[in-house]
């Protein structure tokens, strides 16, 4: 049996004396499954994973590998999810590994391997120090989504729908203006919820959503965080039986009109009943043009997605705005359905 000079174990399988290399890419194993002919297959059981497991962020699969896979390519992806099972899977952020394991480990040919560093990095998702030779192996230290600089705000975005066009120029100040206040948008949900006394446990994710879209959906009409602060204060006082964060669009105008003198109060008041009539049809124009979208072949709702995707990416690149992606992408499908469907259109005119 002869010896291969390539490793310093031995390479060739006794059983049936084919060349196997332990280290080569894994493109060359075949996997061949014998098809059973007029037979139904088995049932395949539920069976939970109880060891040899990786405890995973469900955000790392939920918001930041979509993302990378949109943004770059599959192997950021990949080389992220590696870094993360190579770290976190050992109770530990930090690590220490050549690019040559790490290329073996991901099946990420070498000479890529730093481009798709790069963009992890780019993306806050990774820190890395560089090694030298063989005295020093390269160090990465693994960040989590929430820890990311980037990701920090996707985390807090839900779709919404904008009131006006998107390839407006003026529309990124309202972009920019909501990216400011993510943050406190969701703290005021909670705290409006918290004041009519729903609990944390009690606060569905869908609440939660609904309610940043009902402030995002304020603040792009020129509304302050301090005029919904106090509508939402107002609202608790004036309503105690108020039971959803919905109710702003309607009290919104009312509350503003307590604030004015009474000189302006009648002026103020029908202002703000004809932006609340505009509220109520665009929220009921936008609910029926998505109706007719999910009605469309799922062929052309992919059509229409991937045109309304590269638009939004396009309107962000050139306006600089970094995140928001999805908001704005919801925003530029609303308007392509518009051009779409101008019949429905002009029956809410």
């Amino acid at each position: 049996m002869t010896k291969d000079n390539k490793h310093s174990f031995d390479l060739m399988t006794p059983a049936d004396e084919v060349d196997y290399d332990p280290l080569a890419n894994s493109k060359v194993v075949e996997v061949a499954i014998t098809k059973i002919k007029g037979r139904t297959k088995p049932p395949v059981d539920y069976k939970p994973v109880k060891r040899d497991f990786v405890k995973t962020d469900r955000n790392i699969l939920d918001v930041v590998v979509p993302f990378l896979m949109d943004k770059y390519s599959p192997g950021t992806s990949i080389l992220y999810i590696m870094l993360y099972r190579l770290s976190y899977g050992f109770r530990k952020n930090k690590l220490e590994m050549s690019d040559d394991k790490i290329a073996v480990r991901t099946g990420i040919p070498k000479r890529t391997l730093s481009k798709y560093r790069d963009e992890l990095i780019e993306c806050d998702l990774i820190r890395y120090s560089r090694g030298y030779k063989s005295a020093r192996l390269p160090k990465y230290e693994i960040l989590l989504p929430e820890q990311s600089q980037a990701f920090i705000n996707i985390l807090h975005k839900t779709a919404n729908n904008l009131l006006k066009d998107v390839k407006s120029h003026d529309d990124s100040t309202i972009y920019k203006n909501i990216d400011k206040h993510t943050k406190d948008i969701e703290t005021l949900v909670r705290e409006f919820y918290s004041g009519i006394g729903k609990t944390e446990y009690s606060l569905t994710r869908k609440m939660l959503d609904d309610g940043i879209r009902v402030v995002q959906t304020l603040l792009a009409e020129n509304y302050t965080m301090d005029d919904i602060h106090g509508c939402i204060k107002y609202t608790i006082e004036t309503k105690p039986d108020v039971y959803s964060i919905s109710f702003l669009n309607y009290k919104i105008g009312e509350y503003l009109v307590t604030q004015q003198k009474d000189t302006n109060r009648k002026k103020a008041e029908l202002e703000e009943k004809k932006k609340q009539q505009k509220r109520q049809r665009t929220i009921a124009l936008d609910n029926e043009l998505i109706r007719l979208y999910n009605e469309l072949p799922k062929s052309q709702q992919n059509t229409i997605m991937y045109k309304v995707e590269e638009e939004a990416h396009l309107y962000m690149k050139e306006n600089n705005i970094k995140f928001g992606e999805k908001f704005i992408i919801d925003s530029c499908l609303n308007k392509t359905l518009e051009e779409r469907f101008p019949e429905v259109v002009r029956n809410w005119e």
